[in-house]
């Protein structure tokens, strides 16, 4: 049977999924952590039938990364670019990223909280970090401001999942990867913003659900 890898995006965990993963019955489900708010864990066990990746935000981006035959991938909000981009207006001024990380070392709890009202959801109350959660979301936070994907090579089936709403990843970043990644479709709600697993979940839920009957 198909197993299921939930990895949540910048400035969350594994609580994304809380109101997701618990519908898929049988099937092994694992909801990997960053390791933000406490030690990470990203490994994947081993499953004959092999796995569909589900990511929100940067966690789509880091699934589609990995080295991994994935029987196909979900992004929540996902994107290929985060920044703008030279001829590219779309996309979070780098600037903004560049502030947020100054910020970091002095108030980190009002980062997050700011964070957490643009995505739409937020976390009450927020969650402890630690030195080296701390360290892993100001390294993550600088990726951001370089990611731009590339279409990967290999044939993956992928579904994409977002909010017209949606302040920190804009539909036409949405747009843009669905363009890029062959043979995927996107399907876009009309509200929800950016937090899509926590403010929509039985949505998320019948993507993931149909994108599994598809897939046999």
């Amino acid at each position: 049977m198909i197993g299921l890898i939930f990895l949540h995006g910048w400035g969350y965990g594994p609580g994304t999924w809380d109101g997701v993963a618990n519908a898929f019955g049988p099937a092994p489900v694992v909801c990997l952590d960053a390791g933000y708010f406490g030690p990470p864990a990203l490994e994947l066990p081993d499953n004959t039938d092999g796995w569909l990746g589900v990511g929100h935000s940067l966690g789509f981006a880091r699934l589609l990364q990995w080295d991994i035959p994935w029987r196909g991938l979900v992004g929540v909000g996902g994107f290929l670019r985060f920044c703008q981009k030279h001829g590219k207006d779309s996309g979070t001024p780098a600037d903004m990223l560049d502030a947020m990380i100054a910020r970091l070392d002095t108030s980190p709890q009002d980062v997050l909280a700011r964070f957490h009202k643009r995505c739409g959801h937020r976390l009450s109350p927020l969650p402890d970090m630690t030195t080296e959660g701390m360290k892993r979301l100001r390294a993550d936070l600088l990726s951001l401001r370089d990611v731009d994907l590339p279409s990967p090579q290999r044939d993956v089936p992928i579904r994409l999942l977002s909010a017209k709403d949606d302040r920190i990843v804009p539909l036409d970043l949405a747009r843009e990867a669905q363009a890029l990644l062959t043979g995927s479709r996107l399907q876009e709600l009309d509200n929800g913003g950016h937090a899509l697993p926590m403010t929509r979940p039985a949505d998320c839920q019948r993507l993931i659900q149909e994108f599994l009957r598809d897939l046999g």
